[in-house]
């Protein structure tokens, strides 16, 4: 779930009802879709791959958002580098583990191998 919420992230600034209306239906949750999700954006904002910005018609037109603001609810978010690095390396192992190199473990997570 982690790359596809890098995935969701990674290309312009997005809502969190606009990544659960991207990925929620792939991802079977329940009537926790959107908290499931929250949690798993919190959980990458806190490794430092995805930042959330509030976005203002005058400058400065972008401002970063700290997880504790009464604003980060309402907040875009966008991958960081480290998280584009993260993404592409999971998408090489995945590659490699799906072309049955056995240099790659079976216990392969995304999110940790960057």
């Amino acid at each position: 779930m982690d790359r596809l919420l890098l995935r969701a992230v990674c290309d312009d600034f997005v809502t969190l009802d606009a990544i659960v209306a991207k990925i929620g239906r792939r991802v079977e949750t329940g009537k926790g879709n959107s908290q499931l999700l929250y949690n798993k954006l919190l959980s990458l904002i806190g490794d430092k791959l995805v930042s959330a910005f509030l976005l203002h018609a005058d400058p400065p037109y972008i401002t970063p958002v700290k997880r504790n603001s009464p604003a980060f609810a309402s907040s875009w978010f966008f991958i960081t580098q480290r998280g584009r690095k993260c993404l592409a390396n999971s998408s090489r192992a995945a590659g490699a583990h799906a072309a049955g190199d056995s240099t790659i473990s079976d216990d392969f997570t995304t999110a940790v191998n960057f």
